[in-house]
């Protein structure tokens, strides 16, 4: 049997005592959400942000990866798992690489009917005692998250069946095939997923990085790079519909899979920070 580390994974735990003593509120965490691979890696190599960094894995990343539910089952699952590390819920920032971003986005719009569903019961109850942690999403933040219209397409063949691993088979597989198996799980997940309406409902304010550069010099062989061209990587409709709710685009280093190469490290990390600082300002 494996050992797995702690999901989610608490990456750093916030701003340091001095900074922290300045501080007339306490900053709100940023959980990243993994991305088609399924692991929280790349997270773990950013530098501190002066706030509290969890990273979400695929919580069967080594069975596979596959959610029979799909994208929102996987969203209501890493929603439970956050009741358990933020036990008094409050404000949280949600945001992630490629895949990250879908679910960040999914998730946040569970929260919000979550709440609506909350507000609405204790009215008509006459009490104001929620039956979970609440918690507000008071931003996103998408890394190279393109908008999932016509991706099935884009990205070829996929299985018609998925592969669920035996406790034999993923203790024989090196993380890698996993990984593997998990991003072709991930692309039969996301061209089944219906993208959340917000009827009645605030989108969180979200700021989109996008990666400079293309992965290859035929934009037409990478389904990342098909909407490369559009400043809003594809979400433009959708950004219209829902009150325009991407706030701000910065461009990162490199291209969608060398975001996080160390060479560029510090300047994503400084990224990320001034994008959870804007869409929650630090107050001294």
């Amino acid at each position: 049997m494996y050992e797995y580390l702690t999901n989610p994974a608490l990456i750093y735990g916030g701003p340091s005592a001095r900074q922290a003593a300045l501080l007339t509120k306490q900053r709100a965490p940023l959980i990243l959400v993994h991305d088609g691979g399924g692991t929280n890696f790349s997270y773990h190599l950013l530098d501190p942000i002066d706030r509290p960094l969890w990273g979400i894995e695929n919580a069967r990343l080594h069975d596979g990866g596959f959610w029979e539910g799909g994208i929102p089952q996987m969203a209501a699952h890493y929603v439970g798992l956050l009741t358990k590390i933020l036990p008094e819920g409050g404000d949280i920032l949600l945001g992630g690489w490629s895949l990250g971003g879908h679910l960040s986005l999914e998730m946040a719009h569970q929260i919000a009917l979550a709440g609506r569903k909350s507000s609405s019961s204790a009215s008509s109850s006459g009490t104001s005692t929620p039956a979970a942690p609440k918690f507000r999403v008071i931003g996103m933040i998408f890394i190279d998250t393109v908008f999932p219209l016509r991706l099935g397409e884009l990205r070829g063949p996929l299985p018609s069946e998925p592969v669920f691993l035996t406790p034999e088979q993923s203790k024989a597989m090196v993380l890698k095939d996993k990984v593997d198996l998990n991003m072709t799980h991930a692309r039969m997940m996301v061209q089944e997923w219906e993208v959340p309406r917000w009827e009645g409902l605030k989108v969180p304010p979200t700021i989109l990085m996008r990666a400079k550069e293309f992965v290859s010099d035929d934009p037409t062989k990478t389904f990342v790079d098909y909407v490369r061209e559009y400043k809003l990587l594809g979400w433009d409709e959708y950004n219209e519909e829902h009150g325009k709710f991407i706030k701000d685009i910065v461009e990162v280093e490199g291209h969608h899979f060398s975001i996080f190469h160390i060479k560029n490290l510090d300047s994503i990390t400084c990224k990320v920070r001034n994008a959870a600082d804007e869409l929650d300002p630090p107050e001294f």
